[in-house]
């Protein structure tokens, strides 16, 4: 078996690293959630795919009405072991970054920032 890679597969491979560069920890974590979307004044139930300091990764039905920018109300529930996020409260305000629809069928997948952060990263700039 040969170590060497060949141009193609080095490109691919930095590309898949730029992909998944973020700016911090990610926790792979499944937890319920509700999301109140104020502009439609509705709820929309998912789950957390992963967590992190700054944001999360989240699955919501295809319904949902989510863009880039747009700011959602978000419940993170409890875990399995019946525990909270640390230093959360109930409800986080948070920013959609990123939408996708692709592959997943009667799902969509989104990024958000909880906003919190957003207004740190503001400062400490």
């Amino acid at each position: 078996m040969s170590m060497t890679m060949t141009l193609n597969e080095w490109t691919e491979q930095l590309d898949a690293q730029e992909a998944e560069r973020r700016r911090g920890l990610r926790i792979r974590q499944v937890r319920p959630i509700n999301v109140y979307e104020t502009s439609g004044a509705r709820y929309f139930g998912g789950q957390t795919e992963d967590i992190s300091a700054t944001g999360l990764r989240i699955e919501l039905a295809a319904s949902a009405a989510l863009q880039p920018g747009k700011v959602l109300h978000v419940h993170v529930g409890l875990n399995c072991d019946g525990t909270t996020l640390a230093n959360r409260r109930s409800i986080v305000p948070a920013r959609v970054v990123w939408v996708d629809r692709g592959e997943s069928m009667g799902v969509v997948v989104a990024g958000v920032e909880f906003i919190s952060s957003i207004a740190a990263h503001l400062d400490a700039a």
